[in-house]
């Protein structure tokens, strides 16, 4: 093998020991305060009421308008967090994006106790995205042949990475707590989608 074709692979060994790092140095946790509206509403004022010897009769108000709005498209995953979600289900990956990608999934099933009473992951498991592949309905991820079917549950860790030198990643993803991926309850299915 070349010097050059090693290099990425070092990038990529190299990322995936600093998220594995950076998990176990930080506890990572989202809470969910609520989506703010895109558009606040005018402020409605109060008019002060005439004395009721004066008017007995009382005024119609004029009808105010109602604020008007531009229609924001909803977007692709949910902007709020998941509240760790038990399920244990498959993977589907979508790369919607224009680079190579390699997703890798550490799994808390692999997670060890150490003698010194830290834990850490077992080896991770990768997969290798051309640009847009699966970029409709997505891919369901499967481990090598001869192993049991590939099942993500609440805890794991999943992240990826651009191959092409343009230092993108996207991640990293605790499955059942962080927005992605998001849980299909019709499928049984994590869905992973990878965008710009």
């Amino acid at each position: 093998m070349t010097k050059r074709g090693v290099y990425p692979a070092a990038i990529g060994v190299v990322l995936l020991g600093l998220t594995v790092w950076f998990l176990s140095q930080f506890q990572i946790s989202i809470q969910y305060e609520g989506v703010p509206s895109p558009v606040d509403p005018p402020p409605v004022q109060d008019e002060p009421s005439p004395p009721a010897a004066a008017n007995p009769t009382p005024a119609a108000s004029p009808p105010t308008a109602a604020p008007t709005t531009t229609p924001i498209a909803a977007p692709a995953t949910p902007t709020a967090p998941q509240r760790a979600i038990a399920q244990a289900g498959a993977l589907r990956v979508s790369n919607q994006t224009d680079h190579p990608v390699r997703v890798a999934l550490l799994s808390r099933q692999a997670k060890t106790r150490n003698a010194d009473g830290s834990e850490s992951y077992g080896e991770p498991i990768h997969w290798d995205f051309a640009p847009q592949e699966g970029s409709t309905k997505g891919l369901l991820l499967a481990l090598p042949e001869g192993e049991a079917d590939l099942r993500v549950q609440a805890g794991d860790v999943i992240t990826a990475f651009a191959q092409d030198g343009s230092r993108r990643y996207w991640g990293p993803y605790v499955v059942g707590e962080t927005v992605a991926p998001v849980w299909n309850a019709t499928s049984q299915e994590w869905e992973l989608v990878l965008s710009k």
